[in-house]
């Protein structure tokens, strides 16, 4: 981190368990999932939620009941917190796919693009879609990128886990465990039978926690696409 960026982005401590994520990566359900098993009665929400493309910016007015646990979409080097981090990858294509049909994450100027033309479409935004950029990588070079910084970054860190939106859908209770063993080591555990694995649609316009939405919207070539631009070892 430059020492503009120390100015710009300054360090703020915090206790919470905060997520962090590349957009449409399963961000609320895990919010959700840590405030329901481990803050159960803590006040977490946040009463007004800006989102969406920064051409086309929208507020929720019902607010984010989870908001406190949100940290960002930011890679690594614009993190402003230091405190415990769960960052939740998720697959490329479904990643790509839920921002091609979620309102508001395209700019205005690509409505009606088909699925195949937006994957190869250089993104006019870094990090989250509501900070304007000049960087023009396609949506799975973005994310393949952000995935592996934020791989790189949590290497040695005690602090910083990484999970899987489908490790959480599939197996919740070891990512249960996993978050608290790591940060929750003094506290009780819940058993498997006491988990809240959250089965309810949460969030921004919540998809269904249903792994591979994706498969019926990708052609052969689009596939072929994917597999060259992804370099990290989760999802090869």
């Amino acid at each position: 981190m430059s020492v503009l960026d120390r100015i710009l982005f300054p360090k703020k401590k915090t206790n919470l368990v905060k997520v962090y994520s590349h957009p449409r990566s399963g961000t609320h359900f895990l919010e959700a999932f840590i405030a329901k098993n481990f803050y159960p009665n803590k006040d977490l929400m946040v009463p007004l939620v800006t989102w969406g493309h920064w051409a086309n910016r929208s507020v929720n007015e019902n607010g984010n009941p989870y908001g406190k646990l949100f940290g960002s979409h930011y890679f690594p080097y614009r993190i402003q917190e230091q405190g415990p981090k769960v960052y939740i990858a998720r697959d490329g294509r479904a990643v790509a796919y839920s921002i091609w049909k979620t309102p508001n994450f395209l700019h205005p100027d690509l409505k009606g693009i088909s699925f195949s033309d937006f994957l190869r479409t250089p993104l006019d935004w870094q990090g989250s879609p509501a900070s304007k950029t000049d960087a023009k990588r396609t949506i799975f070079e973005h994310w393949d990128l952000h995935l592996q910084r934020w791989m790189a970054f949590a290497e040695n860190k005690p602090d910083v886990l990484i999970t899987t939106y489908e490790s959480l859908v599939d197996d919740p209770f070891t990512v249960y465990s996993n978050i608290h063993t790591a940060f929750f080591a003094n506290s009780a555990m819940l058993s498997k039978a006491e988990l809240d694995p959250i089965k309810k649609a949460v969030g921004l316009l919540p998809n269904k926690a249903v792994k591979n939405s994706w498969e019926d919207s990708f052609t052969n070539e689009d596939q072929e696409y994917f597999e060259k631009m992804s370099t990290n070892q989760l999802y090869n």
